[in-house]
This record gives C-alpha cells, sequence and structure tokens, in this order.
C-alpha cells in the first residue's frame, strides 16, 4: 500500500475494494487484490504484464459450466442504455456534448456513452459523479449542499468519488440500485441530462 494511501486515510492504513474503503487487517480482504491508488475507478487496474499476456489459453469453463451470473442489484443492461441514451440526447439536444455513465449497486460501469466530438475523459469524470450519487443515495447537487454547510460530513465520500452536480441515484424499492452521471455541459446541464435519463427508466427498476 503506497504512503499516498496512507496519507488519504489520516495515517492508518486502509484497503480500497470496490470504491469502499476498509480497515486493513481484515480476514475476509487480506488475499484480496486491490489497486494501490484510491482514487481508481471500481474495475480500474493497469493491464498484466506482458508475459501473463502471451500465455496460452487456460480452458476455463465458459458458457453453462462457467461462473453463475453476477448477482449485483443493477439495471438491466437495456434499462442503462436507455438511461444513458436519454441523457445524451437530452444533452445533444442543447448542443452539449457530453459524456454518461451508469454504475451498478457495487460502482461498476454499466454503460458508458460519449457524443460525438466530446472532449476525452468525460465517462470518467460521470463514472466519479455516479459514484457519490450511489453512496450517499441522493443527487450530487443535494451531497454539494450538504458539504458546503458542514464540510465535517464526508459519510461515505471516498478519493474517487465527486460532488459535482451532474448524477443521480437510480431508485428501485427505496434503495440505490445504481446512478447516471454526466458530464461536459455545466453542473445544472449535466444533472439535468442525468436527471432526464433516470426518469426515463423511472418504476421500471424492479
Amino acid at each position: 500500500m503506497t504512503s499516498r494511501a496512507q496519507k488519504i486515510a489520516g495515517g492508518s492504513l486502509v484497503l480500497v475494494l470496490s470504491g469502499l474503503v476498509l480497515a486493513a487487517g481484515l480476514p475476509s480482504v487480506a488475499s484480496a487484490q486491490v489497486p494501490s491508488d484510491p482514487t481508481r475507478l471500481p474495475g480500474d487496474a493497469p493491464p498484466p504484464s506482458l508475459a501473463a499476456m502471451l500465455r496460452p489459453p487456460s480452458g476455463r469453463p465458459t458458457g453453462r459450466d462457467g461462473p453463475p451470473p453476477d448477482a449485483t442489484p443493477a439495471p438491466s443492461m437495456a434499462l442503462a442504455l436507455e438511461a444513458a441514451r436519454a441523457a445524451l440526447n437530452a444533452c445533444v439536444a442543447e448542443d452539449l456534448r457530453i459524456g454518461v455513465a451508469v454504475v451498478d449497486s457495487a460502482g461498476q460501469l454499466r454503460i458508458g456513452l460519449t457524443a460525438d466530438g466530446a472532449a476525452p475523459g468525460l465517462i470518467y469524470a460521470a463514472v466519479q459523479k455516479a459514484l457519490a450519487a450511489l453512496a450517499y443515495g441522493q443527487p450530487t447537487s443535494v451531497i454539494q449542499d450538504k458539504l458546503r454547510a458542514d464540510p465535517s460530513a464526508t459519510g461515505p465520500l471516498r478519493p474517487n468519488m465527486s460532488v459535482k452536480p451532474g448524477a443521480v441515484p437510480l431508485m428501485a424499492q427505496g434503495r440505490a440500485i445504481g446512478a447516471i452521471g454526466a458530464s461536459g455541459g455545466t453542473a445544472q446541464q449535466d444533472e439535468a441530462c442525468a436527471a432526464a435519463g433516470a426518469d426515463r427508466i423511472k418504476g421500471r427498476l424492479g
């Protein structure tokens, strides 16, 4: 674990796993592979070594004999794509070239889209906003207002999250099963487009 991770945690050693910060030494995560940089996004990791990439195929079972499907609560791919397209189209209609990201309840990216001509990196900025909306279960504009009123009330805020307005949670039966974020316009425009995406699939998330 790097000294950078230690400093961010206020001097205590932490493990960062799927967007969550866990105390080091817990048996359940003792052997887990975690990124050394806490600002990484969930699932983000450098590619394997060249030697590993050049090894012959492992013959791992696929299809029916493969691992069971992931049961992480999440919007379906079809709904995530519909929401992302609705958000993108809402901004494109205003001549805004944005990036949109939809994450599941574990913070993993489900769908990422960018408008033609959009600046690079906007999907990643959208993911950072979506992670904050997911963690708090509130739009990032609301989170930002709360932190302005009380900067010490960081709660679940982590280094890989952004509380810039532009993301809203995707709710199902009173809990956040994902979030949608947008980046590329003003803060208000980003959040309006993200909200348009969430509204498109509202009531169909289970």
